[in-house]
């Protein structure tokens, strides 16, 4: 039997730990369901002065903002967590990557694995195309003080020429269920 004269409490919907005031929640429909859920990109990945990932440098190099403590590297890549997540590079269309975690994909999971493909050596018929000068030029800046960089060659970092610094991840613009790559001169 209810209480009478007694206050009634609604629930109230709090913002998801990851959630900040410039970007909401993006809705997200699973690839083997039609049910659209809810997925939450961490703020560490998102667009803005998050953190500062010169992608041609290890990952110890990572700088955070000062009050962010580096276990957030640990922390899922999105929510609800996923094992599996493919990324797509607008300045690279002919790379993508894909990051799997079966104990689910966490920031440092990504961090790493954009390094690791934009270091890889790029094979003689991945050089053609219309960004090909810029990798040639990028080649030569990056090896001229360097002979043990010059031996190694063209990397796929040179094609995105200054654009070094990591900027973040999007939604993908075709709405498939990958996210979109973002780099930058500077953070």
């Amino acid at each position: 039997m209810p209480i009478t004269n007694a206050p009634h409490l609604h629930t109230v919907s709090l913002p998801h730990p990851y959630a900040t005031t410039h970007q909401s929640p993006l809705p997200y429909q699973h690839s083997s369901t039609s049910h659209p859920s809810l997925m939450v990109l961490h703020p560490l990945l998102s667009r803005g002065p998050n953190l500062m990932f010169n992608v041609t440098r290890d990952l110890a190099h990572v700088q955070l903002r000062p009050d962010c403590s580096p276990n957030r590297l640990q922390e899922s890549a999105v929510h609800p967590p996923v094992s599996h997540m493919i990324i797509s590079i607008f300045e690279l269309p002919a790379w993508s990557i894909e990051v799997v975690n079966p104990r689910g994909v966490t920031v440092s999971d990504v961090l790493l694995k954009v390094r690791e493909l934009v270091n890889r050596n790029v094979a003689s018929h991945e050089m053609h195309g219309p960004s090909h000068a810029v990798a040639i030029d990028s080649f030569r800046a990056r090896s001229r003080a360097d002979p043990r960089e010059r031996a190694q060659g063209v990397k796929r970092v040179d094609f995105l020429g200054p654009k070094v610094f990591f900027a973040g991840l999007t939604r993908a613009r075709d709405g498939s269920d990958s996210w979109d790559l973002h780099f930058s001169h500077r953070v």
